[in-house]
């Protein structure tokens, strides 16, 4: 199962966690959240191309235009869509992509509550790469809080997802055993933060190594 660390914005943290073997590395691109990338820029767009792990692109009711020049600029490799965008909205960003034979991959987010209908998500089925269900709370994100995770059950679309909202280390073996063939990753945050936007890496080690049934340490910081 891939692992997603969202919301990051320090140099050290991000060489840390890529030496950690993180799959997808999370930028939010959203000025109203903490963890908002900000005057890091410079840092960023220098480190980010040079790095293997996926780079995500977190956007919030962004401008398709604003979309592009941010992967073009930091070279990312996924943009993830965490407001209210439409299906038309994501098909007319795919097609920009396209023009540019950018390949990058689109994640979709859903904000999961009691009465989460699939079948919202059925009309990005042709434009999104993946979905990501996370918690639906006062915030778009980081609320650190998980949604009832068995109705994943009613999940039956062809289309691989992320799991988010409020995943901690005590969730491991649970999400280890989460009988979901779509589910294709975990995309964790806030409770693996020692502040807005600089993770505790030595947790997210351990996380890691209780999903691989490791025992003892893999990897060196």
């Amino acid at each position: 199962m891939k692992v997603k660390v969202c919301g990051l914005k320090n140099e050290k943290n991000i060489i840390e966690l890529v030496r950690l073997g993180v799959d997808y590395l999370g930028f939010i691109f959203y000025e109203k959240s903490p963890r908002f990338v900000g005057n890091r820029n410079d840092v960023l767009q220098k480190l980010l191309p040079n790095i293997q792990a996926k780079k995500v692109g977190v956007f919030v009711g962004a401008e398709v235009e604003l979309i592009v020049e941010k992967v073009q600029k930091f070279g990312l490799d996924v943009v993830q869509l965490h407001g209210y965008e439409n299906a038309n909205f994501c098909e007319n960003l795919q097609t920009k992509f396209q023009r540019l034979h950018l390949p990058i991959e689109i994640i979709k987010v859903f904000s999961v509550g009691e009465e989460f209908d699939f079948s919202d998500c059925e009309a990005f089925m042709p434009y999104a790469d993946y979905f990501l269900f996370d918690t639906k709370g006062k915030n778009l994100g980081g609320n650190g809080i998980a949604f009832d995770w068995n109705v994943l059950k009613n999940y039956h679309l062809n289309k691989p997802f992320f799991l988010s909202g409020g995943i901690d280390l005590q969730h491991a073996p649970i999400l280890k055993n989460l009988q979901n063939p779509a589910l294709y990753a975990l995309d964790i945050n806030s409770r693996f933060e020692i502040e807005a936007g600089l993770k505790d890496t030595k947790k997210i080690q351990k996380f890691i190594s209780l999903l691989s049934n490791q025992t003892n340490s893999l990897y060196c910081i």
